[in-house]
């Protein structure tokens, strides 16, 4: 059997059909994916026909899709059904709203989609029926049958490494073609894999307390790869991406292992094919030990969300139970044993924060041990969330027709088309301009000499009460990060704080923390 799996998001990597395409293939089957994201070209004619005509040979068609492709999504099967092949919908979007999606697609999957296709793809070789394959959802009339879920992956180690062969992969680029992506192989420099499946955290704003209760039930909602597995799928990886020079473990908290299992990875990662790695963790699982042996291995840089400087905000709005004592616990000990790499996380444009959560976030990041590098990213009310629900409710936003959902969260501090992120304007434009490496004389672009000024109340006041302000504020911020990503590699030669991209092996990052690199 041949199947066609397609993206309909932005996200080249795309682990969900990699995933589901290496299963297929080991199981004897062939896998065709396009990567069909790229926002900026519409599914015209053309588009249209280059992508039938690649599809054409297969006995079924997987579209993939979180909440933001799904108006693509819809595009795409449009476009595909005068081929006549059976659709079948999966992802974030199809899990949490099958409604949404049975009536477009002939089958929908919600949930892990790895055993759902298995058992499809052998039903339609044998002729069988298949609207009774668990995880499956369907339109029967009017109404939407949704199947029960089959039991979550228990052993990642069981599933195959993500699907790399490339001469079966092919990618939409921003000319509107389809292009073989081999291409990948030699210009990436960053290679994203995780270990990992499930988070253990319900924060407001992320669908995995949705996830979370759609599985009730049907086993651990977090899992993880064996350590072993782990080190093997990482070698792998490197073999078929040569040019990379840094791994991106995206585990939603690549520290929530037992001590045990990190001294075990700081044991079996280094070596002559490992590569340096940047991560993700929670400031609960963040202690000097864990961060000790992380260096040992290899670390980079340790991504900490630490989403708003208000620990009002981060318990009432987002859910998310870190106090700031946990925070700033958690950032003595990247300083002590890992200094300069840390990048702290915070969310802007959020209507529940009031003026004096902003200015304590301020507060926050000047008590924060330096350097550290901060990154600020767009509120978006993801569809299924708790948060969504609570902005519908009190009249934030209108429903799932609303745009909220479609804001980029990487661009900056996006207000333009948003009413409800015009509030307190100056100070969420403050934080978007000190985005950037923050040192004993700097907050990334704001001199920490003058911050004292720029939060005064006077000052406050008369720059919310002047809109105007804040709009050139947020323009002026969102030119610097742009010259900034530009000029990324010089600058960062330019400034001793932050830490540059290290060559193999993996023993010089270790080296170049001044810190301890191992624990006794």
């Amino acid at each position: 059997m041949h199947v066609t799996l397609i993206s309909a998001d932005e996200e080249i990597w795309a682990t969900g059909i990699r995933s589901i395409s290496a299963a297929l293939r080991r199981a004897g089957h062939q896998t065709t994916m396009i990567l069909a994201g790229a926002r900026e070209v519409p599914i015209g004619e053309r588009v249209a026909k280059e992508i039938a005509a690649l599809a054409q040979g297969s006995d079924i068609i997987g579209i993939s899709s979180m909440c933001r492709g799904s108006l693509r999504a819809k595009e795409l099967i449009r476009a595909l059904r005068p081929l006549g092949k059976l659709i079948v919908w999966g992802g974030i979007h199809p899990t949490l709203f099958p409604d949404d999606c049975t009536p477009h697609a002939d089958l929908v999957c919600r949930g892990e989609g790895e055993g759902f296709m298995l058992e499809l793809v052998e039903r339609v070789a044998q002729g069988q029926g298949f609207t009774d394959i668990q995880n499956g959802a369907y339109l029967s009339g009017d109404s939407t049958v949704q199947n029960e879920l089959r039991p979550l992956i228990a052993d990642l180690d069981d599933l195959p490494l993500l699907d790399f062969a490339f001469e079966n992969e092919y990618i939409l680029n921003s000319t509107g073609r389809l292009h073989p992506n081999g291409g990948m192989r030699e210009r990436t420099g960053n290679v994203l894999f995780s270990g990992t499946r499930g988070c253990q955290n319900s924060c407001a704003y992320c669908s995995n307390s949705q996830l979370k209760a759609i599985y009730r039930g049907k086993g651990r909602p977090a899992r993880k790869m064996s350590i072993p597995k782990f080190v093997d799928a990482a070698r792998e990886y490197r073999r078929l991406f040569p040019q990379a020079r840094l791994f991106y473990f995206t585990d939603e908290d690549f520290f929530d292992r037992p001590v045990e299992e990190m001294r075990q990875f700081a044991d079996m990662y280094p070596g002559p094919q490992a590569l340096p790695f940047e991560c993700m963790a929670s400031p609960r699982q963040i202690t000097e030990e864990k961060v000790a042996l992380a260096v040992k291995a290899g670390l980079w840089r340790i991504d900490v969300g630490l989403e708003s400087g208000s620990q009002r905000v981060r318990r009432e709005v987002f859910n998310r139970l870190v106090d700031d004592q946990v925070q700033i616990n958690a950032a003595t000990a990247i300083d002590a044993q890992a200094p300069g790499r840390a990048l702290y996380f915070l969310i802007l444009g959020n209507p529940y924060e009031e003026r004096l959560d902003l200015l304590n976030g301020v507060r926050l990041l000047g008590e924060m041990p330096t350097p550290f590098f901060l990154r600020a990213y767009n509120l978006v009310f993801i569809p299924g969330t708790k948060l969504f629900d609570r902005a519908c409710r009190d009249g934030i936003i209108a429903g799932i027709g609303d745009s909220a959902f479609d804001i980029d969260f990487l661009a900056g501090f996006d207000h333009s088309a948003h009413d409800w992120k015009r509030g307190n304007l100056y100070l969420n434009a403050l934080i978007s301009l000190m985005q950037g490496r923050h040192t004993r004389w700097r907050l990334g672009f704001v001199p920490r000499a003058v911050l004292p000024v720029l939060i005064n109340s006077r000052v406050v006041g008369f720059c919310e009460h002047h809109a105007g302000i804040g709009d050139k504020i947020v323009s002026l911020a969102n030119i610097a990060m742009k010259i900034r990503r530009l000029a990324g590699r010089w600058l960062d030669r330019v400034d001793r704080d932050a830490p540059p991209l290290p060559a193999l092996p993996v023993s010089q990052v270790a080296t170049q923390c001044a810190g301890r690199t191992s624990v006794g």
